[in-house]
């Protein structure tokens, strides 16, 4: 199997590790990439980004009000 923070997978296809990521286990070894994408504009002077654990993906709110979302420009 494949080491992923601490934890072993078997080999093959991992759907969601705990940290948001699609992985492939083999003998050679382990790939993976993300399942969210980084907000990269948005209004950082009143906004801020929390990663959602949840739903692997960030949520972009008001610092004064986190409740409240922010409108983001891109991602990436």
């Amino acid at each position: 199997g494949c080491m992923v923070n601490g934890k072993l997978y078997p080999f093959g296809h991992i759907e969601r590790t705990e940290d948001c990521y699609r992985c492939n286990c083999s003998e050679r070894g382990l790939e993976c990439c993300s399942l969210f994408h980084t907000p990269v504009s948005y209004d950082k002077k009143n906004c801020k980004v929390i990663f959602n654990k949840n739903r692997c993906d960030y949520d972009v709110v008001q610092k004064d009000d986190p409740s409240k979302e922010c409108f983001v420009y891109a991602r990436m």
